[in-house]
């Protein structure tokens, strides 16, 4: 493989070997990956705030204009969620060249076929994620964040492939570069953005190669996106422990257990809903337009019965809600339920969105839940489940670990949440949520 040294050399000149090659070729490479995604990620955080949260770059002094029109009447709590849905399938009916596919799943079927993503088919779909999840659809930002690296990455290949002599391979690598930089940026988590973009390829491998540039790219994503949005970690205990007990660990592994059977059932239920309505001999927007309706009749159960979008777009809310502690039991169990089956119609319809952030809200509902019950300590149960969930559910125990640590800003409940991560890894199985992840290393190495 013979790179144009004469390029290279005007980007880092005297460095010679492997080194001098990872330097020249892949610095440069992962660091305009992360500045870029970074700052795509700004604007999706930003849009969403608008329209979900009403805290544009950190501010909060109104509510945003979804909930806004939400809150003025039963039927606009219906007709938001079901709009987002039918404009999002208008959107990729008309304009993307691969409408079923997006988010993790979209990166990965090019990662395992060796095919990057278009500049349109990313911009149509960064534009539907709006749609989808700023007026209520049940999914996560990381997923648009995710694509939306993984399109830089791969245009950035088309454009260098000739002067870097860039392979097929670096292809493949450049798509976790910018799945890294996406998941970095967009929970302020580096660390899990580089692990999550080597674990999830495989159900129990690691793509080594693409380590020192995900490193590179996630880290930059994430200074990238701080610089606007601050360093403030996603959520926030309203008390932190400086330390855990062997009564701490013995509850984590009890909690991995049961974590391990509802992600196996959670997993089973929207992996069915998925094929189901693939399935269907329906119209494409007929498809679009009955999960929009099902999403609807959820929200619109939960202003009728909770007077709250409890069901509306990732569920940030939710999750420190459950943290405080303040839920009850049964209805935390309701919610559990209701943003299970407004997830699996978001995402098995079509939407745009991700799935990473709704297994983090169903752990934190289920740790709620379980420390209430058992009287245990709330943060220990919600930092277990949350582990325990992303690890059952994609099948990467060790992100799990480091975005609990992360996005709370504490490394108190690190044990716990590795004790609960591998029993629910382990109870779990082969199942997942991602019909794209592979049971087996095709290429050694990577």
């Amino acid at each position: 493989m013979k790179t144009n040294h004469r390029f290279v050399s005007r980007i880092v000149p005297g460095v010679t070997g492997p080194f001098g090659e990872l330097v020249r070729r892949w610095v440069p490479l992962a660091v305009a990956v992360g500045m870029i995604t970074g700052l795509l990620v700004i604007v999706l955080d930003e849009g969403i705030n608008v329209l979900l949260l009403g805290n544009g770059f950190g501010g909060g002094g109104f509510t945003g204009y979804a909930i806004r029109v939400y809150e003025s009447s039963p039927l606009a709590a219906f007709l938001l969620p079901f709009s987002g849905l039918v404009v999002t399938g208008l959107l990729l009916r008309a304009f993307a060249s691969e409408p079923y596919l997006s988010g993790t799943d979209e990166v990965l079927n090019r990662y395992h076929h060796g095919k990057g993503l278009g500049l349109r088919d990313g911009a149509v779909k960064f534009l539907a994620s709006f749609f989808t999840i700023g007026l209520g659809g049940a999914a996560g930002l990381e997923g648009p964040s995710i694509n939306a690296g993984a399109v830089v990455g791969s245009w950035m290949w088309r454009r260098l492939s000739s002067r870097l002599a860039l392979t097929d391979e670096d292809l493949r690598i450049l798509l976790l570069v910018g799945a890294a930089a996406g998941v970095a940026a967009v929970f302020k988590t580096p660390l899990t953005g580089i692990f999550f973009a080597l674990e999830v390829p495989y159900k129990d491998h690691f793509a080594g190669k693409a380590f020192i540039p995900s490193m590179i790219a996630g880290v930059t994503a994430y200074v990238t996106f701080a610089s606007v949005e601050g360093t403030s970690p996603l959520f926030s205990f309203t008390q932190v422990a400086s330390a855990f007990t062997l009564y701490d660990l013995v509850l984590a592994s009890l909690f991995g257990v049961v974590v391990g059977v509802v992600a196996v059932l959670f997993s089973g239920f929207y992996r069915a809903a998925g094929a189901l309505m693939r399935g269907v001999r329906i119209p494409f927007m007929a498809r679009f337009a009955l999960g929009g309706a099902g999403l609807g009749l959820i929200a619109l159960a939960s202003r009728v019965y909770y007077g709250m979008p409890y069901t509306f777009g990732p569920g940030y809310q939710v999750i420190q809600g459950a943290l405080s502690g303040t839920f009850a039991v049964q209805f935390i169990l309701a919610i559990l339920v209701l943003r299970m089956l407004a997830t699996a119609l978001t995402l098995g319809t079509g939407g745009v969105g991700g799935m990473f952030f709704p297994l983090v809200l169903f752990g934190a509902l289920v740790g709620s839940a379980f420390g209430l019950v058992l009287h245990g300590d709330i943060a220990v149960t919600v930092s277990v489940g949350i582990a325990a969930f992303i690890s059952a559910g994609y099948k990467t125990p060790i992100s799990a670990v480091t975005f609990v640590a992360e996005s709370t800003g504490s490394i108190a409940y690190l044990i716990p949440a590795m004790v609960g991560s591998v029993v629910a890894y382990i109870i779990s199985g082969r199942s997942g949520v991602s019909g794209e992840q592979s049971d087996r290393t095709f290429d050694a190495g990577l």
